[in-house]
């Protein structure tokens, strides 16, 4: 016969063991007693039962009659709720009050005295729920420390579990949960700039730009000078189409903070999407001068923006040097690899050039199919129609319903036939 009982806290499991039991000495630390007294055969301790955390004592007794009588008179003086699966552990979703009730008594929340580990072993039944993807429990949960123990959530940034839980409410698409969730986050912490920067990131991502905005309003009164709430404030009034107020916007932030390369950045990625791109282009070189220290990643993304906006200002030869210069970062960048092969292909007319970089992007990305599609075109201008077929239909089986691959193909066999025609025509002259 075997006997699991549930404790709160270490406490009350080591008053069990000498007062219920009449075991004398108990170690301090230890898994298991065997024979602690007559007609138990072992004492055990653990941390979880079936899943249920917390304090455990688990009693095997002997199958007799003395064994059998310790059995139900330890049962007798247990509360059942303490006992196997009569303890509260809700495993369907129930109603907050019924959980919150539920937690109080299992845990002795209000007790006259407070335990630090009931709190602790509460919490981690939390994250038992949150694992088991039982968000709502773990959510009222949190609320129930939120409501009796605030300061528990903070100690040790607990307060990121209303974080994490945002982000599983926002994949299931419960949007109104996770923004609670992000509200109590915010309120756990008032002073720092995280919770407003997730909160506005959030809004943003769910195309609630308004809301971002307000978030980053609220949050730049307090942390003016912090780059990325205003990077979100701009990207929030960018999705919305106002450029011009978040230009305006930007350039008084520049007033204040001229030396800023992330703000010359971010000026020059505005100017480029209304397309002043002569200006685009000064605040990105401008950025790279005021660089103090080598930022691979910032670096090429400069080298990308004034690439793009000298190809729209029909400068070829400027863009093509600042595609190359990315690529001294990033050889194998597709997106880069293809862009040198379209200008020099149907910009600069450099054949030699735009198959050198079709090859590279093929050799990176093999199953690229507008790389297939870009090599096919260049061996179709070099009169090579075996490998443009090859490329082009390579194209097609990768991206079968791209018209321009499709196009492509029905040209090539137009002019296969014209060949064959002009061959046929030949043999018969002769």
């Amino acid at each position: 016969m075997t006997l699991n009982i549930f404790f709160s806290n270490k406490e009350e499991q080591r008053n069990f063991i000498e007062k219920q039991l009449k075991i004398d000495e108990v170690p301090e630390k230890f898994n298991q007693i065997n024979n602690p007294v007559p007609s138990l055969i072992s004492l055990r301790v653990k941390s979880s039962h079936r899943g249920i955390p917390g304090y455990w004592i688990e009693l095997c007794f002997e199958n007799s009659g003395e064994g059998k009588a310790l059995y139900d008179g330890l049962v007798k003086e247990i509360d059942e709720e303490r006992v196997e699966e009569k303890v509260f552990f809700p495993r369907e979703t129930l109603k907050a009050k019924e959980l919150e009730d539920g937690w109080i008594k299992k845990y002795q929340l209000l007790g006259e005295s407070y335990c630090e580990d009931s709190w602790n072993i509460f919490y981690k039944e939390i994250r038992v729920h949150m694992r088991a993807k039982r968000y709502d429990t773990a959510y009222y949960g949190l609320l129930v420390i939120l409501k009796h123990n605030p300061f528990f959530l903070k100690k040790y940034k607990r307060f990121y579990q209303f974080e994490e839980l945002a982000y599983y409410y926002e994949e299931s698409g419960n949007i109104g949960k996770a923004i609670k969730c992000l509200k109590v986050h915010l309120i756990l912490q008032p002073d720092s700039v995280e919770p407003y920067l997730n909160m506005s990131s959030f809004f943003i991502m769910n195309d609630m730009e308004e809301e971002a905005i307000t978030i980053c309003k609220d949050a730049l009164k307090k942390n003016p000078n912090n780059k990325y709430l205003v990077s979100n404030m701009v990207l929030a009034l960018s999705n919305l189409g106002n450029y011009e107020y978040a230009v305006e916007y930007m350039r008084k932030i520049m007033g204040k903070q001229p030396d800023s390369p992330y703000y010359w950045k971010l000026l020059g990625d505005l100017l480029y999407e209304v397309e002043q791109n002569e200006e685009a282009v000064d605040c990105y070189k401008n950025s790279l001068n005021l660089l103090k220290k080598e930022d691979d990643e910032f670096m090429t993304d400069l080298f990308n923006g004034i690439a793009a906006a000298a190809y729209e200002l029909e400068n070829y030869e400027e863009s093509a040097k600042y595609y190359k210069k990315v690529l001294a970062h990033y050889p194998s960048d597709s997106y880069v690899l293809l862009s040198l092969s379209q200008i020099y292909f149907y910009k600069l007319e450099n054949i030699k050039e735009a198959l050198k970089y079709g090859k590279l992007l093929l050799e990176g990305a093999p199953e690229n199919g507008y790389g297939h599609y870009q090599v096919g075109l260049i061996y179709m201008k070099l009169e090579n129609f075996e490998k443009a077929k090859w490329h082009l239909y390579r194209a097609k089986k990768i991206m079968p319903y791209y018209e321009p691959v499709l196009e492509a193909i029905n040209y090539l066999k137009q002019v296969d036939r014209i060949i064959r025609l002009h061959d046929s025509f030949k043999e018969k002259k002769q």
